[in-house]
């Protein structure tokens, strides 16, 4: 989202407004409504939501390694009210999984794609920065906290998490079920339009001040947008609430332009990637799936 509002202001909104405490949300309420569903329908919803714990919590782990690199101290206080964020969003989930949907291991839902984007690739970035740090090298610190934002504000925070949003308050409305689930989306969703607003401001400033890393933080762009689709659907399938692929592919296409335009990159559009009605694989994507 492009924002005229500076590290600082951002920072004052998140002491204004994030100030939520996932305790003071009772979640147990909605646990009557999870017995009400059939076993395909409690298995969407848990997939759905131990992507986001999972997603959460990584985040907070390597998000520390992003605030280092950072030297703004605006910046940093931001970044500092962030993680924060993090660990809270991730609290929420996990007193979801068991006051809720009394499940104990979210992450034993995650497939080994989405544990790679989520988790692994987050956690090699985080760890690439961090060695850059160490060996008090500017040029790899500064290549690599810019990926490192583009991955996790434009991609997984920027694209994934909030069409994700979507599909969940999507399979809430099918069922009029969890308005405590939708009460937690919606301060979460609140924080997370600060996050990304600060991102990408982030990454459309370095960018501007080093235009040698506009290639790659867009090369970074295209690859993942041959994966997004694939994760959609991956997420959504099997289940006993079929979702609309065509829209959450548009949503998904709606994001992606917008964090595009957040890091005053060229527009390129991320297609639904169906060819006769059949959703691609994302290794079958080419570049000519992806218009420049």
């Amino acid at each position: 989202m492009r924002t005229s509002k500076s590290p600082r202001e951002l920072y004052s909104l998140a002491k204004r407004y994030g100030c939520w405490d996932p305790e003071s949300i009772p979640v147990s309420e909605d646990r009557p409504h999870w017995a009400s569903l059939d076993p395909a329908e409690r298995e969407q919803f848990i997939k759905v939501c131990a992507l986001f714990y999972v997603g959460e919590a990584s985040v907070s782990e390597t998000l520390p390694w992003f605030f280092l690199s950072v030297l703004d101290p605006d910046r940093r206080m931001f970044l500092a009210s962030q993680i924060y964020d993090e660990v809270k969003h991730a609290e929420f989930f996990n007193r979801y999984f068991e006051q809720a949907f009394n499940a104990a291991n979210p992450a034993a839902y995650i497939t080994p794609t989405y544990r790679r984007i989520l988790v692994d690739d987050l956690k090699l970035r985080g760890e690439e920065l961090g060695r850059a740090l160490c060996n008090q090298d500017q040029d790899r610190v500064g290549l690599a906290s810019v990926l490192f934002a583009a991955k996790y504000f434009g991609i997984i925070e920027g694209v994934l998490a909030v069409t994700g949003y979507d599909a969940l308050e999507d399979l809430a409305a099918k069922t009029s079920c969890f308005p405590r689930l939708l009460e937690g989306i919606r301060l979460i969703r609140a924080d997370e339009g600060r996050h990304i607003a600060h991102g990408m401001g982030f990454i459309r400033e370095t960018i501007c001040n080093n235009p040698e890393y506009v290639a790659p933080v867009r090369q970074l762009f295209v690859h993942e947008a041959a994966e997004v689709p694939l994760l959609n659907a991956s997420a959504s399938h099997p289940n006993g609430l079929p979702p609309d692929l065509h829209r959450l592919s548009a949503l998904a296409d709606q994001h992606y332009r917008k964090r595009l335009r957040d890091a005053g990159l060229n527009m390129m559009v991320l297609r639904p990637c169906l060819k006769n009605n059949r959703l691609l694989k994302a290794d079958e994507v080419t570049k000519d799936d992806i218009d420049d």
